[in-house]
């Protein structure tokens, strides 16, 4: 049998469990620390209740000619009274001569047995200063709680003792222990089923991100996840509808991509098989059979083009693929480019504005491959001028190429850097996706927009090597 988990239980149990555990543990620890600590708040207020109501009788306290207590009046306020009548709890007073002579009491609960009253009288004897002491007196089943004091009434010496049965305080003490386990049980009760209630709503929207994630599985991402929640749940799910959408578009690009790539490689092969076919049966004959030998080659050599542009962007977005990092000089490059490219489109005019010291770290030739690939692009539609910028800013290098040619289709704005997505004019649709994947692979970025002169390419490079 596997051991048990809990974290292999469903979220909604775990939090249910730990509460639960929780709350017990706590009603433990309140159902043996409150007892205590009521009894001891009791005790110490007994003895202040005593003490109050020591020196209250004390100024009632008189005697007759035969030394003999005359009757004390019940001293204490009403509303004492009755809070003490209703716990069963009241203060006892016995008055006792110095040689421990009974000179008189004042019981609401019934006389004391007499050695439980001599023991008090010598505890209180024991005591020989004026001052006002506190103590217990434990006899059998019976403890007491008292405050005593020598006293003396117009030279006539006594001891009075004032005192309260521990018993009472206990039933006071359970009364008020049941009422609260009471009141602390129902609170238990109403916690845990807030605290049922309280899981399956934190589960709930768990539940549906467990059936969005099966549905993405199985590729359906048209559903909508609406989940109007501001905390951390409310940000999973915003991020699961973030995930959904890219791969919904990578789905797209995927299907797109095929299906781009078997046209790119269609057209040429069947060129090449009609062509071969002809040449085999000897449809084609002389002028005719150089021409489709022509043909064959320029298609082969258009295969070989596509091919190895593929295997140069996988080579590039693969994560094992090791880059010869080195110093680059971009100021250096764009004036070799230049040269290098003028002649594509002879009458576009070139306007390069790149400081001399624009000193990155990278792959050189890979980044040539990228800024090769973005000027084609723009050379290809330019009229009359092709402009390059170049700066600094903090950390990262910041180029710009632009042409005065048409604006690119807003349509396309959004996918121009993917794979086979390419304009009216365009080639392969691989160019453009190979540079971005070189200027990601070196932590940069690059964009592509519509400006007032024309389209403009804008890309990022940190100066550090961060990959």
């Amino acid at each position: 049998m596997s051991k048990f988990r809990l974290k292999n239980l469903p979220l909604s149990r775990q939090i249910l469990i730990l509460f639960m555990l929780l709350t017990s543990v706590l009603g433990v620890g309140l159902g043996i620390g409150y007892p205590l600590a009521v009894k001891q708040y009791l005790v110490s207020n007994t003895y202040a209740l005593l003490e109050d109501e020591f020196n209250t009788l004390s100024k009632h306290i008189s005697f007759n000619e035969d030394n003999e207590l005359l009757p004390v009046p019940a001293a204490a306020p009403y509303f004492l009274q009755l809070l003490l009548s209703r716990y069963e709890y009241s203060f006892d007073m016995i008055v006792y001569a110095e040689n421990g002579r009974e000179l008189g009491s004042r019981s609401s609960s019934g006389r004391i047995p007499y050695e439980e009253a001599r023991e008090l009288f010598i505890k209180a004897a024991a005591h020989p200063n004026d001052q006002l002491q506190h103590g217990t007196l434990s006899r059998g089943d019976e403890n007491y709680l008292f405050v005593s004091k020598r006293m003396d009434y117009h030279g006539f010496p006594y001891y009075m003792v004032l005192f309260s049965k521990e018993q009472e305080l206990n039933q006071i003490n359970a009364i008020l222990t049941r009422q609260f386990l009471l009141v602390f049980s129902l609170l238990l009760l109403v916690s845990w089923l807030l605290a049922v209630w309280f899981s399956g709503y934190l589960s709930k929207p768990l539940r549906s991100l467990d059936e969005l994630c099966n549905k993405i599985a199985r590729r359906q991402f048209d559903i909508p996840l609406v989940m109007d929640r501001g905390d951390e749940i409310g940000q999973l799910a915003r991020s699961f509808d973030t995930m959904k959408n890219q791969l919904k578009e990578y789905d797209e690009s995927q299907r797109h991509f095929v299906q781009n790539i078997s046209h790119e490689l269609k057209t040429p092969i069947m060129a090449i098989q009609g062509y071969t076919q002809g040449l085999i049966e000897g449809v084609f004959q002389g002028p005719q059979a150089e021409k489709g030998l022509a043909i064959i080659m320029e298609e082969s050599k258009r295969l070989e083009k596509v091919v190895g542009q593929l295997l140069y962007l996988t080579k590039i977005e693969s994560v094992a693929q090791m880059m010869q990092v080195g110093q680059v000089d971009l100021s250096e490059m764009m004036h070799l480019l230049r040269q290098r490219l003028a002649v594509l489109n002879p009458q576009v005019e070139w306007e390069v504005n790149v400081p001399s010291d624009l000193i990155v770290e990278g792959d050189g030739e890979q980044l040539s491959t990228a800024f090769v690939n973005i000027m084609e692009n723009q050379l290809r539609y330019a009229k009359n001028r092709l402009t390059i910028t170049g700066r600094q800013l903090g950390q990262n290098v910041v180029i710009s190429i632009s042409n005065d040619g048409p604006p690119i289709e807003e349509s396309l704005l959004p996918h121009l850097f993917q794979r086979f997505r390419k304009g009216k004019s365009g080639k392969h649709g691989l160019g453009l996706a190979i540079a971005r994947a070189v200027f990601e692979a070196h932590k940069g970025t690059i964009i592509a927009r519509n400006d007032a002169g024309g389209p403009c390419f804008t890309m990022t490079v940190p100066v550090s090597f961060k990959g």
